[in-house]
């Protein structure tokens, strides 16, 4: 009988050890980044149908993406000149150059 409640008790204090132990890391937000190279005067940027915005042309330019699917638009003088379905894997600087 004694050596059944110590084996139970046992058996119990190895299960329920494991309960509510988290072990694991932690990762830094995913980013990744776009950058602009060739003729980017008078041009505007719109990514997945947003606000347009300017940029800066060379790769210590970069502006912030999250990773995954998006569609990259780039105007000039209000036209459309480059529409680009791209995907961007985390950690990534993808490069778009505009002609």
């Amino acid at each position: 009988m004694k050596k059944t409640i110590l084996t139970m008790g046992l058996i119990a204090s190895i299960f329920l050890s494991g309960c509510g132990y988290k072990e694991g890391e932690s990762t830094a937000t995913q980013k990744s980044y776009l950058y602009f190279t060739g003729n980017t005067h008078d041009t505007t940027i719109s990514v997945d149908n947003g606000k347009q915005f300017s940029v800066q042309v060379g790769k210590n330019n970069q502006y912030s993406i999250k990773p995954g699917k998006h569609l990259v638009e780039v105007y000039r003088n209000n036209a459309l000149i480059i529409k680009r379905k791209i995907f961007i894997s985390d950690s990534i600087a993808k490069e778009i150059e505009v002609q």
